[in-house]
């Protein structure tokens, strides 16, 4: 009898502390990835802002330039709530990878970007003009307003969203929900569960992240990552082809993405 009531505790104590062992690895080895994917975003920014530069901050060019350095990180769905990473081992990988990639449209995640480009600066009225060509190098024919200041007047201002498809099978869940700040499993949870006032509601989530919870309703854990980048244009503006924002519209935190 004593005998049997410590193989119901060994195995009581097992199903507690197996989800949490778990985690703990496949947690690590996906924060690890989400760093490289840091490190990448920041790398792609910057060479979507030079491409920028030299092509009229033109927005395609920028994703393109963006996708091409952040391809060996982008995953798509293998079935069953699974992420496939495809290695790039040569010319012709790289070019298979990036046929489709360069699409830059998540058909399982409601269409959202795998680079996502946002032009922070110039705006349109700190450039004094709605369209047109505006020389980069004659800052004499940019009128500036308000307190901006004269060396931004012929420089691009750009951030990349990288949206980030978590490949870990029950960390991405695990790490999705903790960002999220959802209600996680009662079996990963810590404390009696009475206590849910620090929970954003779904309904509250909807409203401003409402792509990324769709998408993870379906298995698939997005999380963005950004980078910002600054350089001088080295090519016109043209105002007509490539329109300058009205507002700033980069964003800082999770909870203000459309």
């Amino acid at each position: 009898m004593r005998d049997r009531r410590e193989s119901g505790q060994v195995a009581v104590e097992t199903a507690i502390v197996l989800p949490m062992f778990v985690f703990l690895i496949l947690g690590t080895l996906q924060l690890g990835m989400m760093h490289q994917a840091r490190l990448m975003t920041k790398y792609a920014a910057y060479k979507a802002v030079r491409a920028g530069a030299l092509h009229n901050a033109n927005v395609k060019q920028m994703e393109s330039a963006a996708i091409a350095v952040l391809l060996p990180l982008i995953s798509s769905s293998s079935g069953g709530g699974g992420e496939t990473i495809k290695a790039i081992e040569s010319a012709t990988d790289f070019q298979m990878k990036f046929a489709w990639a360069s699409k830059n449209k998540m058909m399982d995640a409601g269409g959202l970007k795998y680079a996502d480009v946002t032009i922070c600066g110039p705006l349109r009225d700190e450039m004094g003009a709605t369209s047109g060509e505006l020389d980069f190098d004659n800052p004499s024919k940019i009128t500036s307003t308000g307190d901006w200041a004269q060396s931004q007047r012929s420089k691009l201002r750009i951030q990349v969203t990288f949206n980030y498809r978590l490949p870990i099978p029950f960390a991405d869940m695990v790490i999705y929900n903790i960002a999220r700040k959802k209600e996680m499993p009662f079996v990963l949870r810590l404390g009696n569960g009475t206590d849910t006032k620090e929970y954003v509601t779904d309904r509250e989530m909807l409203g401003s992240a409402g792509k990324y919870d769709a998408a993870a309703q379906n298995s698939v854990y997005i999380l963005p990552i950004r980078a910002t980048y600054t350089m001088r244009m080295q090519s016109n503006f043209y105002l007509g082809a490539n329109p300058l924002p009205d507002t700033n519209k980069c964003v800082f935190s999770f909870e203000t993405l459309q």
